[in-house]
């Protein structure tokens, strides 16, 4: 005989184990969740939103845990049945959305713990929303249990907050401690070379059928019956090389992007990604250039480079704003290097 009572609990763990791991990836970097809601904003138009795209990250990241622990915790209340159901259709929708007439690319359902295709991510969903709707058979009434409430909020509002505060509590970056960027950039790079492939676009004269050849096939030119049409260059699986894409550049526009990863010893780079918080706290950044605490140091700024060069009396370079944002969670940080290898990483708040 089947055990109905055991079939929910497991549906209830499934769905509540799910919501809680997806809503505390999400808590440990509220900047990068930030940047997927941003992404959506600015896909379905709503721009006017955009300056709210953190407290957005934020309430869905303890919305989301909560849920999960909740569900987790027993049999749901039916105001927490009707809130699941409700998150899990709007889900649904955005990725199904995602998935067909309005790609955003890889959702952050996970955050950036896991990576998953807009099919991937439908597909969840469409397994989850049945769950969800379930979960409304077996609610229970009655009065709401505001500690078994209260505990989860508090602690994913705390972990958001912490995170925001000083850096991530777990960086799913490729900036992460312990990554040798000096290797690392300089091994991808070439990486991503050799995964580009130059393909020739022929049309057969006889067939009329169009016809591809990689560019190191010279016997294609030599064919009396093919028309040379276009050619076009494919970058295979570019997704695979995340450090490939630092480009660092000087006043000129140069790449000094490897020649910067290898200033010997202890290298502090001071990343600027924001002109308030840079006013707010452009004392400590001078301090610190002044300061004989590291052996030498790159400003790394998607802001103005030749103004804030005339400002800080030191050469800035210039760097992609959501590279900055990847490299460093602040928006004025400083990402220490160790003969190439990042060691340890700071909101500017924090330097003494």
């Amino acid at each position: 005989m089947v055990n109905k009572e055991r079939i929910f609990d497991i549906f209830r763990w499934i769905l509540g184990g799910v919501f809680s791991f997806s809503g505390i990836v999400k808590c440990v970097d509220p900047v990068g969740t930030a940047v997927f809601v941003e992404k959506y904003l600015a896909t379905f138009s709503l721009d006017v939103l955009l300056p709210l795209a953190l407290p957005i990250a934020v309430v869905l990241s303890v919305v989301e845990f909560t849920l999960g622990q909740l569900l987790l915790n027993g049999k749901p209340h039916r105001i927490t049945a009707i809130v699941t159901i409700v998150i899990m259709s709007l889900f649904t929708i955005v990725t199904l959305l995602n998935a067909t007439i309005l790609p955003i690319g890889d959702c952050g359902c996970f955050g950036d713990a896991i990576r998953l295709t807009p099919v991937q991510t439908l597909l969840k969903n469409a397994a989850l929303l049945p769950l969800s709707i379930l979960m409304i058979v077996g609610a229970r009434r009655g009065g709401i249990n505001y500690i078994a409430l209260s505990v989860p909020v508090l602690i994913s509002l705390g972990v958001c907050l912490y995170a925001l505060r000083y850096q991530p509590i777990i960086d799913f970056m490729p900036y992460d401690r312990g990554t040798n960027l000096r290797e690392e950039v300089a091994k991808q790079r070439a990486e991503l070379e050799n995964s580009t492939a130059n393909i020739l676009i022929f049309r057969d004269k006889t067939t009329s059928e169009v016809v591809e050849f990689d560019a190191s096939n010279l016997e294609c030119w030599s064919d009396p019956n093919l028309e040379y049409l276009d050619s076009r260059t494919e970058v295979i699986a570019a997704e695979n090389y995340p450090l490939a894409e630092l480009m660092v550049t000087n006043l000129s526009g140069d790449d000094v992007t490897l020649e910067q990863l290898e200033l010997p010893g202890r290298v502090a780079w001071i990343t600027i990604y924001d002109a308030k918080a840079l006013e707010r706290n452009i004392e400590t950044v001078n301090r610190l250039l002044s300061s004989e605490s590291y052996d030498s140091y790159v400003v790394a700024t998607s802001l103005d480079a030749n103004a804030l060069t005339e400002r800080l009396g030191v050469e800035c370079y210039m760097v992609d704003a959501m590279t900055l944002r990847t490299i460093n969670r602040s928006k004025v940080g400083v990402m220490l290097l160790d003969n190439g290898v990042v060691v340890d990483k700071h909101n500017i708040r924090d330097i003494d």
